[in-house]
């Protein structure tokens, strides 16, 4: 038996042990389990919601029908609750996901404008990395809306990173060079998850499933956000 089968067991079990879990706790109504990553690669198992800007996943059990549900995006307390990428193990895959057009709007279609990037791709990007929360901070270290690395945002001129627009503004900007360089949307969004030395050096998409899962989910996004803005 494959490690990756015998690991997709492992994970299916802790799956029913949370959902066993998320029924007891709560009789009626609608119960979270959260997931978290360590830094140490352990996993922590929570019915706490998750601090700002960490990465977390998250079941959510209904005690009638009791089911699991896909919920996507970096953990925040932020605009109604939280959103945690959940990979590899679901039972349920929502269809739409909940979008914020309207949240930085201005920054946002000034920075796309500036630097020639489809405003959607930006909305997804920032979507996707903090689900639109400004002090955002992940365990690596990235910050603020479009998760800049502080080398990057050094890089980028950014001097302050929780800045919505000095974030944004750099961060569309990496976003047009990536674009420049590649000629190609998808390698572009491959690079601002994994780094441009992975995409260089598998000439395209790197085979990391989170990569690939950022990739599919920012363009997902990316359509959505054009749709609204098409009315």
């Amino acid at each position: 038996m494959g490690f990756n089968r015998i690991l997709v067991r492992n994970i299916s079990a802790l799956v029913v042990l949370a959902f066993c879990w998320a029924v007891d706790l709560a009789e009626a109504g609608e119960a979270h389990i959260y997931v978290i990553h360590q830094a140490d690669g352990s996993i922590r198992f929570t019915n706490k919601p998750p601090k700002e800007g960490e990465r977390a996943e998250v079941f959510t059990s209904k005690a009638a029908g009791g089911s699991f549900r896909r919920m996507t995006g970096m953990a925040t307390r932020d605009f109604g609750g939280t959103r945690a990428s959940l990979k590899g193990v679901y039972f349920r895959s929502p269809g739409r996901q909940k979008i914020y057009p309207e949240l930085y709007a201005d920054v946002i279609d000034e920075a796309a404008e500036l630097h020639d990037v489809d405003p959607a791709l930006v909305r997804a990007v920032i979507h996707a990395e903090s689900a639109f929360n400004p002090r955002a901070v992940s365990p690596k270290g990235a910050r603020g809306l479009m998760q800049l690395m502080p080398g990057t945002a050094r890089m980028l001129g950014v001097r302050n990173a929780f800045s919505p627009a000095s974030n944004i503004h750099g961060g569309t900007k990496y976003l047009a060079q990536l674009l420049r360089r590649y000629r190609n949307e998808i390698y572009a969004i491959a690079a601002y998850n994994a780094g441009e030395v992975p995409v260089d050096r598998y000439n395209g998409v790197p085979p990391y499933s989170e990569t690939r899962e950022y990739v599919r989910r920012v363009l997902r996004l990316k359509k959505q956000y054009s749709l609204h803005s098409n009315g």
